[in-house]
């Protein structure tokens, strides 16, 4: 008997397609972002990003399933481009973009891979946890975009 199915093995594939991608992209990012705080938060969740994809990986080794640590799409793209075309005028606004068209991405693949069985030990839990510690991250992220103009209002 199989313990996962072709369809969930899809799933984990793309979620892990797409949590490289997004390791560079974050990484690439925060570069260019001159707030030391939403730079780390930016570092953070791309570093994040790429051991979410390591531990997942790491657990289908444990069935003889062996996915890619690697990016097989080139949904990255995409997503610079839909940053660009919603950042708007508005001062942040490509961080905003960043936020709800990555956290969109990350909610469809974990949500999608949540929706099957799960047959390894704490795995669901594993999946579970990654997706809502990506969301805090998120927050986090939208709160120190928001905190980095509000601050220099009030001092100017």
């Amino acid at each position: 008997m199989e313990l996962i199915n072709d369809s969930l093995k899809e799933k984990l594939q793309r979620l892990v397609s797409y949590l490289c991608q997004v390791t560079k992209g974050f990484e690439n990012i925060a570069v260019d972002v001159e707030c030391t705080e939403l730079k780390t938060a930016i570092f953070t969740l791309s570093v994040e990003a790429r051991q979410y994809a390591e531990e997942i990986c790491s657990k289908l080794q444990e069935i003889n399933i062996n996915v890619p640590l690697a990016s097989t799409d080139q949904l990255w793209k995409k997503i610079e481009s839909d940053i660009y075309e919603q950042a708007g005028c508005l001062k942040g606004g490509e961080i905003i973009a960043l936020c709800n068209t990555c956290e969109a991405y990350f909610n469809k693949f974990y949500e999608d891979v949540l929706l099957e069985y799960l047959p390894l030990r704490n795995f669901k839990d594993i999946i579970a946890f990654q997706l809502y510690a990506t969301r805090f991250s998120f927050m986090k992220i939208r709160l120190l975009n928001k905190l980095r103009f509000s601050s220099k209002a009030s001092v100017a």
